[in-house]
Order: structure tokens, then sequence, then C-alpha cells
């Protein structure tokens, strides 16, 4: 009888370290309570932080003004971890996001422009987030003395490659840029 008590107490003990040990993805910690890796989490934090903003809601109310139509809802079709170890002497880790949506604002020469898509520049720490119709990515002159201008060059690169007018490196050799499946990019869009 005692064998099989003890045989139950370590089956039991085995099932519950079993348990414990599926609750992490691919040895990333996991954000409390939300299933999402921290690295999950910053970008569906981001994201909702960028689709439910004032702006957006601006762009999109502008769009369904001008075009008769509702706008679509945002999606994020890709989106890339992108590190590098020497951009102007710095270290560069950040996210770059391609999000799907349509927005219509006013560009820096006084048009209005109308987008299906545009970027999401963001730095592994969550602290810093440039959308690229905001910095006008498009217009960038080379200056990458300051953040914004990292960002903005990163944002112009990163369009092109969505939209298949860029094939290559973002910088130089020393970049490591990672793209996330399209089952990882699901994950965020159901939960922003």
């Amino acid at each position: 009888m005692k064998k099989w008590i003890a045989l139950l107490l370590a089956a039991v003990l085995c099932l519950s370290l079993a348990a414990c040990g599926g609750n992490k993805t691919d040895g990333a910690a996991v954000s409390e309570g939300s299933g999402l890796t921290a690295e999950q989490q910053l970008i569906v934090n981001a994201v909702k932080t960028e689709v439910q903003s004032e702006k957006f809601a601006e762009w999109q109310t502008l769009y369904k003004n001008d075009m008769g139509s509702d706008p679509k809802a945002p999606e994020v079709s890709a989106v890339m971890h992108y590190e590098v170890e020497d951009f102007d002497g710095e270290k560069i880790d950040c996210y770059l996001i391609d999000i799907t949506a349509d927005v219509r604002h006013s560009a820096p020469d006084g048009n209005t422009n109308t987008d299906s898509r545009y970027g999401l520049f963001v730095s592994s720490d969550g602290k810093t987030v440039i959308d690229s119709i905001t910095v006008d990515a498009p217009s960038f002159n080379g200056d990458t003395s300051t953040l914004e201008g990292k960002a903005t060059y990163l944002l112009w690169i990163f369009g092109g490659m969505m939209d298949g007018t860029h094939e290559g490196n973002f910088l130089n050799d020393s970049e490591t840029v990672t793209e996330w499946s399209a089952d990882e990019v699901a994950i965020i869009n159901s939960n922003t």
C-alpha cells in the first residue's frame, strides 16, 4: 500500500511540474495574465495605442469623409525585430510594424494623401513609438543624428521592403533582422 501511495505522489508531482513548465514559449518571458510573451505584449500595446489614438481616428474620419466609404479596420501585416551594433556609433534595438489601414492625412507639402499601409517604429523598451506618416518617411533627408532620424530611416527602408521597392540590408552587414511568422502576427492581431 505504501508503494502505491508513493507512486501516486510521484505521478502527481511529475504532472504538476510538467504543467508549470508549459507556460513559457521559446524561452521568452510571459507577460502576466495575458498569455503573451513580453515581446508580443510590447507590440500589442504599441499597436493598440496607435490605432486608438486621436490622430488615427482623425485619419480614418478624413478617409470616410473624402472617399465616401468606411475605412477598413487596421491590421498588422508584418513585424520585424531589428538590431544593429553600429548605427552612427549607437546600438539600435527596435521593432518595425507594417499596419494596413485606410487612412487619409495632410502631408507636409499641403496635399492630402491616402494610404492603405504605414509603418510603426517601436523601441525595444516601448518608450519610443514613431509612425511613418507623422515623420514623413518618403521625404527623409538622410539626417540620422537623432532617434527620430534613425527611426525615419528605418521606416523608409522598411516601407520599401513591404511594397517591394527595396531588397537587401537596412544598413550594413552588422544588423540582425528577424521577421515574425504569420502565426506570430496573427497573435498580435487577435489581441489588438
